[in-house]
């Protein structure tokens, strides 16, 4: 059974708290955050998991007003909140546990390396005198 990746985004108003709450068992690839309509200021998007708070991005009119991810959270265990004067765009996509893919690449790259490998392991060629 082939599951899609679907997209996600949400508005974090100055101040707010949002909870990740999709299906059990998906991963949220988070892709960017920006201001929207920024007023002067900075603003800290902060991720919540567990116990823990982490600054993510600080953003800023007329500076950084966006910020690119490649960060992936288990949803339903981690929350973002704004810290700051401007509403934040959140965006990114959810993504299946445990796609797959991964391992037929790795795979197929670790049999390309062996091939390499043997490639190497050939005696160089002799030199004439």
């Amino acid at each position: 059974v082939a599951i899609a990746m679907s997209f996600w985004g949400c508005q974090l108003t100055p101040g707010q708290k949002h909870k990740v709450n999709p299906e059990e068992g998906v991963i949220l690839h988070l892709s960017q955050a920006c201001l929207h309509k920024p007023n002067p200021g900075k603003n800290w998007v902060q991720v919540q998991e567990g116990k823990g708070k982490f600054a993510i991005a600080c953003l800023e009119k007329g500076g950084t007003e966006y910020a690119a991810f490649d960060l992936f959270f288990r949803a339903g265990q981690c929350s973002f909140v704004n810290k700051g004067d401007s509403t934040v765009h959140l965006t990114g996509y959810f993504e299946p546990d445990g796609l797959g893919d991964d391992e037929g690449l790795e795979g197929e790259e670790e049999e390309e390396g062996e091939e390499d490998e043997e490639e190497e392991l050939e005696p160089p060629a002799k030199r004439k005198k």
